[in-house]
């Protein structure tokens, strides 16, 4: 019997390259297998990459985009403030100016009406009364009318008030009740009388108005004579709403 060159536990040398064959395949195919993902990972980390990128300059150019917008949002509002606070400036001075015209024209009219004063004058058809020496023989008449009484101011006069001082009495002169006796309060005028003309009178009782005569003459033509003297003076006050009162000095002598 012959012996076989192949023993059972011993294999063909084909057989072992066959083997290794295999085996370098094997591990050709994992290292490539395994080179798949490392590819894979890496354009994948790639594509992350620019995706990233290019979302990241969108972002920043939406951005930069909305920012301007709005930067040119706040600089129309500011503008729009600042045209709306020069209106309403405008407005406020415009309103301030109109009502301080308006307060100085009435400043000025109360001021100007403030200042305004009557001014009465006292005079007879020989001028001004004040100064004046009538001689006259007695039983005559009161030498002094017709008197004048004008208002030279510019503000008519409030209601009149006259009075007749007398140094020395003179008889007849309140006979026609056109005076009335009162008691004196100056000590240089013991006799006093008071004209109930003025009280009668619509022109006295409502004032004299401005550049307005007012003519004064009683009724009363009686006669007058000297009492104690031949020398009588006199003075005429008419009170008529000015801090002074209107006043004429005058003599009136006997012969």
């Amino acid at each position: 019997m012959s012996k076989d060159k192949h023993p059972a536990n011993e294999q063909p040398p084909l057989q072992k390259e066959t083997n290794g064959e295999i085996q370098h395949r094997l591990t050709a195919l994992e290292n490539s297998v395994a080179e798949i993902p490392k590819s894979h990972l890496e354009n994948h980390k790639w594509f992350t990459t620019i995706f990233t990128t290019i979302i990241f300059g969108l972002v920043g150019l939406l951005l930069a985009y909305t920012g301007n917008q709005s930067k040119n949002d706040v600089r129309e509002a500011i503008r729009d403030m600042k045209s709306d606070i020069r209106d309403s400036t405008r407005d406020m001075q415009g309103k301030v100016d109109s009502a301080t015209s308006e307060m100085d024209r009435k400043f000025a009219a109360l001021s100007g009406e403030a200042l305004k004063r009557p001014l009465l004058e006292i005079s007879d058809t020989q001028g001004l009364l004040d100064g004046q020496t009538f001689e006259i023989s007695p039983g005559r008449q009161m030498p002094i009318y017709p008197l004048f009484f004008k208002n030279i101011g510019d503000k008519r006069t409030d209601p009149l008030s006259i009075r007749l001082y007398l140094s020395s009495d003179i008889q007849g002169i309140a006979n026609g009740g056109d005076w009335q006796a009162v008691a004196t309060n100056d000590k240089d005028y013991p006799f006093s009388f008071y004209s109930n003309l003025a009280i009668n009178s619509r022109t006295a009782g409502i004032g004299i108005a401005p550049q307005e005569t007012w003519t004064f003459q009683p009724d009363f033509g009686g006669q007058i004579y000297a009492s104690q003297t031949n020398a009588v003076v006199c003075k005429l006050q008419v009170f008529y709403g000015a801090d002074k009162a209107a006043e004429a000095k005058f003599v009136i002598k006997f012969k």
